[in-house]
């Protein structure tokens, strides 16, 4: 089975009814299924079901996805792409219209009410063979790029080990959440590596293929701790754990992540 995802964030109208109704017409001429993901809701559904759609697609600035299964996946996804680009705002855009494209996609994003420190530079691959002391070194190497930490990488992964120790954090599907707080931690950050096979974590919940460090302030602002605390709540969601783990590109993990960290009501 083929599975294929386009991410996007809805206009200031969101999706309409009439665009939803253009958009089931085109999802009719393949025989591959289609389901609308809101990612800031954790809710989904299929592309036959109007009234549902309309209520997961009609807010300005929700970040959704297509999630598209079935031997025609491919064909469908170019397809339905082409629609999306006319009507949103895909994450990842083929082509863009002009330069200030991608400048509006970063303001269409809720901003975070503390500084925090995460790129999609901090995202990247790693060797499906490298073990799990390793895997921590290279996160804690992206975090100092972004100098999160005035403490030495030593500190660091000895932290996240020590914490390991205690309970291996693995969280959702395939899914591992190293994380600490520590005096040395000068501003909050995440860094993330993926691998297209599995990773030995030292958990009964089998190996992890993305793994995302997170540093906290120690002590943390109340901001920054329901922020964190709602981000982990999500990875206990298996629709959201797929939306992550199937991701390809730094772009749309970013997407994900942020959209996610800003979700919770009472940060706005």
């Amino acid at each position: 089975m083929i599975q294929r995802r386009i991410t996007f964030y809805c206009c200031s109208k969101g999706l309409p009814s009439y665009q939803l109704h253009q958009l089931k017409r085109l999802a009719d001429y393949f025989r591959s299924s289609v389901t609308l993901l809101n990612l800031r809701q954790l809710r989904k559904a299929d592309i036959r079901q109007p009234l549902r759609m309309l209520s997961l697609a009609s807010k300005p600035g929700e970040l959704c996805q297509l999630v598209i299964q079935g031997n025609d996946a491919e064909l469908a996804h170019m397809v339905l792409t082409e629609f999306i680009a006319e009507f949103a705002k895909p994450v990842i855009q083929r082509r863009m219209k002009n330069a200030s494209s991608s400048g509006l996609l970063a303001n269409i994003q809720s901003p975070l009410p503390f500084d925090f420190s995460f790129s999609v530079h901090s995202i990247s691959t790693i060797d499906a063979a490298t073990p799990k002391p390793k895997v921590i070194a290279s996160l804690v190497d992206r975090l100092n790029q972004q100098k999160v930490s005035t403490g030495t990488k030593k500190q660091l992964v000895e932290c996240f080990m020590a914490r390991e120790k205690v309970s291996a954090t693995v969280m959702g599907k395939q899914i591992a959440l190293p994380h600490i707080m520590h005096e040395s931690i000068t501003l909050p950050g995440m860094a993330v590596l993926s691998s297209n096979a599995g990773i030995e974590w030292g958990s009964n919940r089998g190996p992890v293929i993305q793994m995302i460090a997170m540093v906290l302030p120690k002590p943390p602002q109340r901001p920054v701790v329901m922020a964190f605390a709602h981000f982990s709540q999500c990875l206990l969601n298996d629709d959201f754990c797929e939306a992550l783990t199937t991701a390809k590109t730094p772009a749309v993990i970013h997407a994900i992540i942020l959209n996610a960290l800003s979700s919770v009501e009472s940060l706005r």
